[in-house]
């Protein structure tokens, strides 16, 4: 996929809201998530915790799912490295199956694309709604 169809499937999915993911909406979204956290430093889990949460409270709004599973996909992706001990996190490099979604997400700032899709998608809704109810009056 190029990396311009991943900043499109973002968009698109930063609309949406309470959704499960899947194919590139997931590949897009766990890349961006992955992108929340520092790529040069060793955090905490706390730190993870954290920076998730304020993730999923901003550009991740769409997801159906808390800061502790969203840290579970980015391990099991592979996007993200702990420890044994799950006392140190790092973000790693991604792995081939992710690795073009991480380069698009990268390209952009992700946080700032997802306020402007759902500011559209808001405005463009509400023009929707403007002219349905001038019609039924």
């Amino acid at each position: 996929m190029k990396d311009d169809d991943f900043v499109s499937v973002w968009r698109t999915t930063a609309v949406k809201q309470g959704v499960a993911l899947a194919g590139d909406a997931f590949a897009a979204t766990l890349a961006a998530a992955s992108l929340a956290l520092p790529g040069d430093a060793t955090l905490t889990e706390r730190d993870v915790n954290d920076a998730l949460r304020a993730w999923l409270a901003g550009p991740g709004a769409m997801l159906a799912t808390d800061h502790v599973e969203l840290r579970r996909w980015l391990v099991d992706a592979k996007l993200v490295e702990r420890d044994g001990y799950g006392r140190a996190y790092r973000r790693a490099p991604p792995p081939a199956s992710f690795a073009a979604a991480v380069a698009a997400m990268t390209a952009i700032d992700a946080a700032a694309v997802a306020e402007e899709a759902r500011t559209t998608h808001a405005r463009d809704r509400a023009e929707r709604r403007a002219r349905h109810e001038a019609r039924k009056a």
